[in-house]
Order: C-alpha cells, then sequence, then structure tokens
C-alpha cells in the first residue's frame, strides 16, 4: 500500500501531480525494503526501493531468505522461530511476471494467490529436505478476513470483513502441522493469533509461569498454551473465551458459542455504494445491553438472541469485568488509533479515565509519538 501512489491507474491523483508525488516522496515512512538485525533494532538497513516493479519481486526475495535461513537451522539443537509474511495478497496486488495470468480466473488476486500457494509448498519442502520437518509445528493463518472494499478480493460466508469486528472480519481458515504428531482432523474451537507465543514457547522448553521470567513484570500475554490443543488426538482448546477488539475500543466477547456485542460497524451507515464491510462504516459504540448471537446457529450474526438467553450475560459480563481490570492494570498502547467522539468503555470509570488522559499526555494518539 505504502507503493501504490505511484500507480497512475489506482491513484492517478497523486501519481500523475508532481507536487503530490513529491509529498508522498518526502513523507515520513520507509520507502524501502529493510533488513534488521538483532545488533541494531533501532535502525535498520535500507535495501531496494520498493516500486511498482521491485513491489512484483519481494515475495520471492523473501522466499529466498526464509529458504536461506532453514539451510542454516538443519541439524541445529536450538529451537528456532520463522514467521514469514508474505506481500501477496494484498489490495492492490502486483502480481510477478513469472505468475500473471497463471490463475484459471485470471485476476490479479488469483495470480497472486496461486503463487502464494508456490511459496508455501516451497517453505514446506525445505523443511522435508533439511530433515527438520518432524521437528517442526508449522501454522498456516491470516491476521484477518477478506479485504471486501476494494475488489478483486476473497470471500468469507460470514458477516463484515477486513476492518470490522464482526466474524468476517477476524475469523479465518488456519491450518497447523506437525509431521507424525498431530493427526488429521479438524475443529472449530477457540485459537486466538495471540496463543501462538505461549504454545510455541511451551514447546522450546518455557511452559506455564517459567514464560514470564522471558519478559518484563509490565509485560501482559494475552495468549494461552494451545500445545493440548494441537497435539492431543481430539483434544480440546484451551481457551474458552476471547475479547474483540475496533480501532480502540473494546467491541465484544465470546464464550463458547455466545459472543456479547457492545461496539460494532455499521454496514452502509455511511455510504450505502460500495460499503460492504470494512474500514468506511459507521461505528456503534453503544447497545441496550442485549446483543448476543449464537455463532453456531447463526454465525451471520443477524439474529440476536440476548433477551431469550439472558442467562449467558452471566459469564460474559463477568469475562468482560475481568477484561476491563486487566485493561486498568495494564493500559493499552494506542500507537495507532482513530480519534472518536466517544470514549472506549474502560474510560467511563473515573480511575481508567484519568489513566488513559495521563498515558495520552505523555505518548500523544494516532500515529506513534517517539
Amino acid at each position: 500500500m505504502y507503493t501504490e501512489w505511484r500507480d497512475i491507474y489506482f491513484n492517478p491523483e497523486v501519481a500523475l501531480s508532481p507536487e503530490r508525488f513529491k509529498m508522498m516522496q518526502e513523507d515520513n515512512f520507509n520507502h524501502y525494503e529493510v533488513h534488521c538485525t538483532p545488533a541494531d533494532t533501532q535502525k535498520c538497513e535500507n535495501g531496494k526501493l520498493i516500486d511498482l516493479d521491485y513491489i512484483k519481486d519481494l515475495d520471492k526475495h523473501w522466499l529466498e531468505t526464509s529458504l536461506a535461513f532453514l539451510d542454516k537451522m538443519k541439524g541445529g539443537t536450538k529451537p528456532f522461530y520463522l514467521y514469514h509474511a508474505t506481500r501477496g495478497c494484498h489490495f492492490d496486488n502486483y502480481p510477478s511476471d513469472e505468475w500473471a495470468g497463471k490463475s484459471m480466473a485470471r485476476t490479479v488476486y488469483s495470480d497472486c494467490l496461486v503463487h502464494m500457494d508456490y511459496v508455501f509448498g516451497q517453505l514446506m519442502k525445505k523443511l522435508e529436505d533439511i530433515g527438520e520437518a518432524e521437528n517442526t509445528l508449522v501454522i498456516f493463518t491470516s491476521d484477518n478476513g477478506p479485504e471486501c472494499e476494494i475488489p478483486p478480493s476473497g470471500r468469507t460466508p460470514f458477516r463484515g470483513c477486513k476492518g470490522s469486528s464482526w466474524e468476517g472480519g477476524v475469523r479465518v481458515p488456519t491450518f497447523v502441522y506437525w509431521k507424525g504428531m498431530i493427526a488429521p482432523r479438524k475443529s472449530d474451537q477457540l485459537f486466538d493469533l495471540a496463543d501462538i507465543l505461549p504454545t510455541a514457547l511451551s514447546l522450546a522448553g518455557y511452559p506455564g509461569a517459567k514464560l514470564a521470567e522471558l519478559f518484563p513484570k509490565k509485560t501482559y500475554i494475552d495468549g494461552v498454551d494451545q500445545t493440548p490443543f494441537l497435539v492431543a488426538d481430539d483434544g480440546l482448546s484451551t481457551r474458552r473465551s476471547r475479547i474483540y477488539t475496533l480501532n480502540q475500543y473494546y467491541a465484544a466477547i465470546r464464550i463458547d458459542e455466545f459472543k456479547g456485542v457492545v461496539t460494532g460497524e455499521i454496514e452502509d451507515g455511511i455510504v450505502q455504494k460500495g460499503n460492504i464491510g470494512g474500514f468506511s462504516g459507521s461505528i456503534f459504540t453503544d447497545t441496550g445491553g442485549g446483543v448476543v448471537f449464537n455463532l453456531y446457529t447463526n454465525p451471520q450474526e443477524d439474529v440476536s438472541i440476548g433477551i431469550r438467553h439472558i442467562p449467558m450475560a452471566v459469564p460474559l459480563g463477568a469475562a468482560a469485568g475481568d477484561y476491563m481490570k486487566v485493561l486498568f492494570e495494564y493500559p493499552p498502547q494506542f500507537k495507532v488509533g482513530f480519534l472518536s467522539n466517544n470514549p472506549p468503555l474502560y474510560d467511563v470509570i473515573p480511575e481508567g479515565e484519568m489513566a488513559i488522559k495521563a498515558w495520552l499526555k505523555k505518548h500523544g494518539f494516532g500515529r506513534f509519538q517517539p
């Protein structure tokens, strides 16, 4: 996205304006691919300029980097962790010349998707080649649902898309593989991306309370160890609840199949054309208190059962209260936020309001203030 302002088709109002083009060139974000090392995490080394030509080759370069890393880990005795993120498939996609037109649909999105399938296949093949497949837990997932405001894009059977706290914005398919350790099966139980940290470190020798030894006392660990869920035959999730956030707001709480909603996006709340969920919807920050969805019987979240099934408000409310206590003890860090007329829920208690105001006064709001 930080390159698309160069595109005369997607952003002609910038790309064809010398003054605006210069504005983007001089804006305070890094225009280069960067290389960072533990020796210098503050000032990373600039690589190639990411323009409309080089953006096509980023996934190829990053694959080469990850494959080289795995070669270095061959036969090692210490645990390793590889996080391989791809540039595709995001709007707007710029498939490499090698992969353009290779999908049946022949769209830039589908061509990138075929390329990403190849990338993942090469990483899995490398694990086999270096003899580490039996020792490696592989998690394939996404950080959000499909971006629906910029076609062509993915699809979801759930309500909402990326940018919303509806299920379509946050629920994603996830594949977990460990050769010889995880039996093939399917599960719809809860797993949060925050669980990857304690799960990976538990397998690496830091289970339970030992995990806290690796972090400052002021650091709150959101995740739970999901090793039993993944490894045990027919294992059950160790997570019963899940907090949803939307921008700076606490949006919802889920326990088992029930999801209580207090903040959410209003589709078609501002515009009726082209607003199919995401960042262009208005947001409600208050309800009558009884908005609850049964995600097993109604994954589209279009029928609230909060009044008929009001006993479920007891565990939902208790879990939400525990979360508020955590926010006061470990104040949220708004490195990127969205200004709003309405305060977040944890802002209504005087002590919490003072704490948040003090934090904002010190650190600022919106873009990260160094």
